[in-house]
């Protein structure tokens, strides 16, 4: 059974409800006759039916389900939402401080990093539709890494980050990674321009994101020194 046999299409508010409670996966089709409606906060509307892909049917039934969305392959790396279940493999990736020198530690109680992740997959995967995820590797389905976009306010927009494993490193990883983002980025959130945050001693991170045709714009000055803040045009 395909996911779009188990996605309900509806333009009733009370049925929409009925499944927001239950936990079924649902769409919303709005029309003349409904739009002065309420619906369940968070609910996927539509206009034409017709316009439905079977990612939109797939990703309402993940986000119902609680799995991952699969948000962008490349011939080596798939990017996809990270997992409770992946937060032990993120501990092994962050316990080399060369990986993690210039990066904020993860909590040093498993438990509240468990926690955080749920709060992160409810409150910034379901309000923004993306964020950090993590990086996997084809050939073996191990967790490499992460990477992603975030909204922050200071400075407003966009920022682009990666991070990978020391033992994943030299292999062109961060890189395939970030091409995939940024064209993700750019082709389906609509976003014309990101930055990065870039601790001026960090050269490994330097090069990705100038490969990437990031431009140095000026110095940032934060609790742990002198950060260099990188900005690239996405052209639509």
């Amino acid at each position: 059974m395909s996911k779009s046999d188990s996605v309900r299409i509806t333009d009733s508010p009370a049925e929409a409800q009925y499944c927001h409670d239950n936990r079924i996966p649902y769409i919303v089709w709005l029309h003349d006759g409904n739009r002065g409606d309420s619906f369940p906060s968070g609910a996927f509307c539509v206009e034409n039916i017709e316009d439905i892909s079977e990612r939109d049917f797939d990703r309402v039934y993940r986000r119902t389900k609680g799995l991952p969305w699969d948000i962008v392959g490349t011939e080596r790396l798939m990017v996809r939402e990270i997992t409770v279940e992946d937060v032990p493999r993120l501990y092994e990736l962050y316990a080399d401080q060369n990986a993690t020198r210039y990066m904020e530690p993860l909590f040093e109680d498993i438990s509240q990093e468990i926690e955080y992740t749920r709060e992160y997959i409810k409150n910034i995967y379901g309000f923004y539709g993306y964020g950090m995820w993590v990086i996997v590797l084809k050939s073996t389905g191990e967790v490499i890494g992460r990477v992603g976009l975030e909204y922050k306010e200071e400075p407003d927009g966009l920022e682009f980050g990666v991070m990978l494993g020391s033992a994943y490193r030299g292999k062109g990883y961060a890189y395939e990674a970030g091409c995939a983002v940024l064209e993700y980025g750019k082709t389906e959130l609509g976003c014309r321009s990101v930055y990065a945050i870039v601790h001026r001693e960090n050269k490994a991170s330097r090069r990705v994101c100038e490969r990437l045709g990031m431009k140095a714009d000026g110095s940032i000055f934060q609790k742990g020194g002198e950060y260099i803040k990188y900005c690239t045009i996405l052209t639509i």
